[in-house]
C-alpha cells in the first residue's frame, strides 16, 4: 500500500512539473505573457503614413513592423504612386 501511495505522489509530482513548464513557456492565460497575437489588418490600421519601420503598441508590448509607401505591412510599393485607390471612377 505504501509503494501505491509513492507512486501517486511521484505522478502527481510529474503532471505538476509538466503543467508548469508550459505555462512558463507560452503564457498562463490573457494576463501578463501569453500568446499576443495581431492581424495585418491591425497593423496597417495604426500606419503613421510614412514608409519605413513603424512601432505600435499591442497589449502593452511594442511591436516594430515595416511599411511601404502604401502603408502595407511587409509590402513592395516604393512610391505612392504604386498603390491601389478604393475610390471609384466618375465618368
Amino acid at each position: 500500500m505504501n509503494i501505491l501511495t509513492n507512486k501517486r505522489y511521484l505522478l502527481v509530482g510529474v503532471l505538476i512539473a509538466l503543467a508548469s513548464t508550459y505555462v512558463s513557456a507560452r503564457g498562463g492565460g490573457q494576463g501578463f505573457g501569453g500568446f499576443n497575437a495581431i492581424t495585418k489588418a491591425q497593423l496597417e490600421s495604426t500606419w503613421n503614413g510614412k514608409a519605413g519601420p513603424q512601432h505600435t503598441a499591442v497589449r502593452g508590448v511594442r511591436v516594430q513592423w515595416y511599411a511601404d509607401a502604401c502603408g502595407v505591412a511587409n509590402g513592395h510599393a516604393k512610391d505612392a504612386k504604386e498603390c491601389m485607390k478604393n475610390t471609384k471612377k466618375v465618368k
